[in-house]
C-alpha cells in the first residue's frame, strides 16, 4: 500500500500506462537523450531499493580463498563484459535503457509489479539530477 502511495505522491506513471512503453522505444532517441548528462557513476542503482546487481569477487592470500559478493550497477560500463572484452551494451544510453527495461519491463511479466518504489532516492543521489519520473514520462508521451 505505500509503494502505491509513493507512486502517487511522486507522479510515477503507472503500470498500466507503462505497460510495453519502453519495449516500443527501444529504438526511440530519447535514451542518447536521457544518457547526455549521466556520469556513469551508478548512484542511482547503488541508493536503489529494488536494484540488485552484483558481482562476484575472489581474493586470494597464502592460505585463503575468499569469495565475495559486492555491490555493482548496470551503468558501470564494464558490468556486462564478458571474457574476450564482448560487451552487450558498449554506449552508457545502452545501459541507461536496460536500467528502464528491467524496472518497467522485465519485473513486470516476471513478477507483474515494476520494480520501482517511487522513493526518488534515484533522483536525489542523481549528481546529473536525472528524474525516473521524466523519463517515464517522455516514454508515455512518445507512444501516445
Amino acid at each position: 500500500m505505500e509503494v502505491k502511495k509513493n507512486i502517487e505522491e511522486n507522479q510515477v506513471p503507472d503500470q498500466d500506462r507503462l505497460a510495453g512503453v519502453i519495449k516500443q522505444n527501444y529504438d526511440s532517441s530519447l535514451w542518447k537523450e536521457e544518457a547526455e548528462t549521466c556520469v556513469e557513476c551508478g548512484a542511482c542503482n547503488t541508493i536503489c531499493p529494488t536494484c540488485h546487481c552484483f558481482l562476484l569477487y575472489d581474493q586470494q592470500d597464502d592460505n585463503n580463498l575468499a569469495r565475495f559478493r559486492l555491490w555493482d550497477s548496470c551503468l558501470i560500463k564494464d558490468f556486462a563484459e564478458v571474457a574476450g572484452g564482448a560487451n552487450p551494451r558498449p554506449q552508457l544510453w545502452m545501459r541507461l535503457r536496460n536500467r528502464f527495461e528491467k524496472k518497467f519491463d522485465f519485473f513486470p511479466a516476471v513478477n507483474d509489479v515494476y520494480a520501482c518504489t517511487g522513493c526518488g532516492r534515484c533522483i536525489l543521489a542523481c549528481p546529473a539530477k536525472i528524474d525516473i519520473r521524466e523519463v517515464l514520462r517522455r516514454n508515455v508521451e512518445n507512444v501516445s
